[in-house]
């Protein structure tokens, strides 16, 4: 692996998280915002969100001196995305026990498309981040 390709996966990745950050932010304080995947409103989850993008964005400051220490970034970024997005898929899967197997009423009507959240994409998309960095201790990253 080349550190220009850490460099641009961070720098992607960093930018995808601190929008979906902001945007998960400011729909708790109101803001109604029409995005590819609708906000959940909540404040933690736009918290989460921004720490996950200064760890791709640290990655990227680090990446641009031609440190290889930005793959560690890269790294720990995709793989709290892909935890997040675990977290997501197990929401989806209560509300589907809910839904189909208890019949609650405060499920009637729901389908998995309605608990799709930003943090499920933006953590099925960083599987790729995380392939790409995941032998880095047999291919060691490349610094020119």
């Amino acid at each position: 692996m080349k550190i220009k390709t850490v460099k641009y996966l961070t720098l992607i990745f960093g930018s995808l998280y601190l929008i979906y950050g902001m945007i998960e932010s400011l729909s708790y304080f109101g803001r109604e915002m029409t995005v590819i995947v609708s906000p959940t409103g909540d404040l933690f989850v736009g918290f989460v969100l921004l720490t996950i993008s200064a760890i791709y964005l640290t990655g990227f400051k680090k990446a641009l001196k031609n440190d290889f220490k930005a793959t560690s970034y890269l790294y720990a970024g995709s793989i709290l995305s892909i935890g997040l997005a675990i977290l997501a898929l197990l929401v989806i899967g209560a509300g589907a026990i809910e839904a189909y197997l208890l019949k609650s009423e405060d499920f009637i009507g729901w389908s998995p498309l309605d608990d799709v959240t930003s943090y499920l994409v933006l953590g099925l998309l960083s599987i790729f981040a995380y392939l790409s960095v995941k032998d880095v201790s047999k291919k060691p990253v490349k610094v020119q």
